[in-house]
């Protein structure tokens, strides 16, 4: 998809995303290992939307922003498939008590 796709398309592409933001949020609720091919395929669908000029929906933002946070404040800065496990520390930080 390029900038000139119609915005049912990015439409398509918000929903999306927001399914896999659930889906990962499921996941950890439920004590599930979150796959890293998930967490890879939702930041290619946010960076699409960024791209597009659409704004993220809620939890896909709250899955970004979160990650982005753990991985600045990680000593030494995490590589690969390890910003999956910053991803899951952010979710147990986050979990309601």
């Amino acid at each position: 998809m390029t900038a000139g796709d119609p915005p049912n398309k990015m439409a398509e592409v918000a929903g999306l995303a927001a399914a896999i933001a659930d889906h990962i949020l499921a996941q950890h609720e439920a004590g599930t290992t979150i796959p890293p091919d998930q967490f890879r395929m939702l930041v290619s669908a946010a960076r699409m939307l960024l791209d597009n000029g659409v704004p993220w929906p809620p939890s896909v933002t709250y899955l970004v922003m979160e990650v982005a946070r753990r991985v600045e404040e990680a000593e030494p800065p995490p590589k690969g498939d390890e910003v999956v496990a910053h991803l899951e520390q952010a979710l147990d930080a986050a979990k309601p008590t």
